[in-house]
This record gives C-alpha cells, sequence and structure tokens, in this order.
C-alpha cells in the first residue's frame, strides 16, 4: 500500500489513483457489501444520489486490469459490490 503499487505475479499493474483507492477500500472492506452510494461517499469524496455510473465503470476497469476480480469482486444486483474474504482459486 505505501508504495501504490499493485502487482498481478510478476507484473506491475498500472492503476489510476482513483482505481487504487477503490481497490484499497474494498480490501480494507473485504466480505462486506458495499453500496455504490457509499462508495461514491468513501471513495470520491462526495454524495450524489442521481444515476451515475462512476463506480461501475471504474470496477469494470478494475477486473479487465486484474483479472481475479472477475471472479473475486462480486456485483449485488440494483445495490453495489462486494469483494470476497477469500479470493476464487485459479484453475
Amino acid at each position: 500500500m505505501d508504495k501504490h503499487e499493485v502487482r498481478a505475479g510478476d507484473r506491475v499493474v498500472r492503476l489510476t489513483a482513483k482505481e487504487f483507492l477503490l481497490l484499497q477500500y474494498l480490501l480494507e472492506h473485504r466480505g462486506r457489501v458495499l453500496s455504490r452510494d457509499v462508495l461514491l461517499t468513501d471513495v470520491w469524496g462526495y454524495q450524489y444520489t442521481g444515476g451515475t455510473r462512476t463506480v461501475d465503470v471504474h470496477v469494470r476497469r478494475l477486473r479487465e486490469k486484474l483479472p481475479i476480480l472477475e471472479t473475486a469482486l462480486v456485483t449485488v444486483k440494483q445495490f453495489g459490490y462486494r469483494l470476497e474474504e477469500t479470493p476464487p482459486i485459479a484453475s
């Protein structure tokens, strides 16, 4: 965390500052369902009750950059996201 560096195996994965903060927040709250509103407030620092897709876009980008998140970061329909406490076993 101190280096603001994410690795997938031997490679460094480049994340934007907001992607890194979102991933850090998800890791710190692993196993809990987090609403989009909570993520906007705690990660982005503002409240917005409209239909913003900001969180969804950032989650999609994290999943693209870190394939393990495709299964470890679960979408809770019409609410938000949950990062699994134990990552799935790669096959």
